[in-house]
């Protein structure tokens, strides 16, 4: 008899095959196959009771070992795991339809894909009907165990059938949900003498947010992502407010990409865009943002690691909803991927659309000015304040040096004039007047030489380029008026 484990399952099902019997169908009339294809006509029927179940799934795993990796001995296998909605099997169906998708997936039978996406649906409807048995009776590592196959399941779909890793998308925020009983809190009562210890059960308030139960769990690489992702999921339901959440979940997503995906010389890889009619909906929904949206897109590029416009998405609905730590964190992060595998601005989908549109390139571009004039006066702000804090803490060579590695940092012209000009105040301050006067008649010396374009040479960078995208019936518009 087959031993019912995962272990023994897997290595039954992922059993070498010659490369013409993986993609060939199951004999016809082979007895395992009449056997099978018998019996499950019975499911849900009258003869339901006169199953034997473990026999099915016998036959199916000596097939898939021996002679085929025919997808439709997945799916009755499937559906015997699938039918009771028992927790425990269902995180074994899971696993199984993830394991054999990814390995599978492309070159089993059935050959034509219309059948076979119509075969994975029936998978897929049979997970979405016992849903709700599943979230009744599973603990939170079933919960984690089925979540982390369907993540790699969503995966493996989308680099070649988006619609499916879209309905596993979508399957996945159903399964999270579990009604694990809490155990209430017992406060124990000072003894009194004689008298009895009194105990009061005491009730979190209705509309208290309870933490999920959430198992660390490194084994393997699939399992420590996810458990990456539901804490970051976590936090930022907690606070949505918070960068904190969504950068976390960006280091699940990206912290094993070390190397660039397989490209051809015009850097086309074999990886799926996301569906388009799903980026049209999220962009038609930015003009009524909802934290709904912004989870939404969240959930699809957590499955999708190189859709990088569903970061600028993201962000623009973070903005929206008055999220500005949310926004310049994705920004960042997003910045930060960029920085360590800078040639994927070159690389394109399966349909030739890019990793890197135009449009992301210009919003990290306008984040990054943004924050550079941001940042501008009020860095100048908190030097001057850390410099007189040290001045006044530690003495004049220590606050001298904090400005000399402020110089060495600095890029602007501007950013440099100001951190002399600290040190002319500093010497002031320490009844260095010489000294003082002498740097303060320089720095104004040096203002009467200065352009706009050499006291701030980014500001008028910025300039030349917004100038240069002004479109030329608006210039030759004003010339006319002129």
């Amino acid at each position: 008899m087959t031993n019912n484990t995962p272990y023994s399952w897997k290595e039954q099902l992922l059993a070498h095959l010659d490369e013409q019997l993986v993609c060939s169908a199951v004999n016809d009339s082979d007895p395992d196959w009449e056997y099978i294809d018998s019996e499950m006509i019975k499911f849900g029927s009258l003869s339901h009771s006169q199953l034997d179940v473990k026999e099915i799934q016998r036959r199916c795993l000596r097939l898939l070992e021996t002679q085929t990796k025919d997808f439709r001995l997945i799916v009755h296998l499937l559906r015997t795991l699938q039918h009771a909605g028992e927790p425990k099997e269902l995180v074994l169906a899971a696993q199984i339809l993830s394991d054999f998708t990814r390995q599978y997936w492309h070159v089993c039978y059935p050959t034509n894909i219309k059948l076979k996406l119509r075969l994975a649906n029936q998978i897929i409807k049979r997970f979405e009907s016992v849903n709700d048995i599943f979230c009744r009776s599973a603990n939170s590592k079933m919960r984690d165990d089925i979540l982390g196959s369907f993540a790699y399941l969503a995966q493996s779909w989308h680099e070649q059938s988006p619609e499916l890793s879209e309905q596993i998308d979508a399957l996945s925020r159903g399964y999270q949900r579990i009604e694990e009983s809490e155990q209430p809190i017992v406060l124990a009562s000072a003894p009194k003498e004689a008298a009895m210890p009194i105990t009061e059960t005491v009730q979190p308030p209705a509309n208290s947010f309870v933490m999920p139960a959430i198992n660390i769990n490194q084994h393997d690489e699939r399992q420590w992502k996810q458990t990456l992702l539901q804490v970051s999921e976590v936090i930022c339901l907690q606070m949505p407010e918070s960068s904190v959440g969504y950068r976390l979940r960006r280091y699940a997503i990206w912290h094993s990409i070390t190397m660039l995906p397989q490209a051809d010389r015009q850097g086309k890889t074999p990886l799926a865009p996301v569906s388009m009619d799903r980026i049209m909906d999220y962009r038609a929904q930015l003009s009524q943002p909802s934290n709904s949206l912004l989870n939404n897109i969240e959930q699809s590029l957590s499955l999708s690691p190189y859709w990088l416009e569903g970061h600028m998405l993201a962000a623009q609905a973070a903005a929206k909803l008055g999220y500005s730590e949310v926004a310049d964190g994705i920004a960042e992060e997003l910045r930060l991927f960029l920085a360590r595998l800078p040639n994927l601005v070159n690389l394109h989908f399966s349909d030739m659309s890019p990793f890197v549109p135009d449009s992301v390139k210009e919003w990290l571009e306008d984040c990054r000015k943004t924050e550079s004039g941001q940042l501008f006066h009020s860095n100048t702000t908190l030097l001057q304040q850390d410099v007189l804090l040290c001045y006044e803490q530690q003495g004049l060579e220590a606050a001298l040096k904090l400005i000399e590695s402020s110089l060495v940092a600095a890029i602007e012209p501007r950013d440099k004039f100001y951190g002399q000009l600290l040190s002319a105040q500093l010497f002031e301050l320490s009844g260095m007047g010489y000294m003082a006067a002498h740097l303060y008649q320089q720095l104004y010396t040096a203002t009467l030489h200065f352009s706009l374009k050499d006291w701030e040479p980014s500001l008028v960078r910025q300039l030349v380029q917004k100038t240069d995208k002004i479109p030329e019936t608006t210039m030759t518009m004003d010339r006319d008026l002129q």
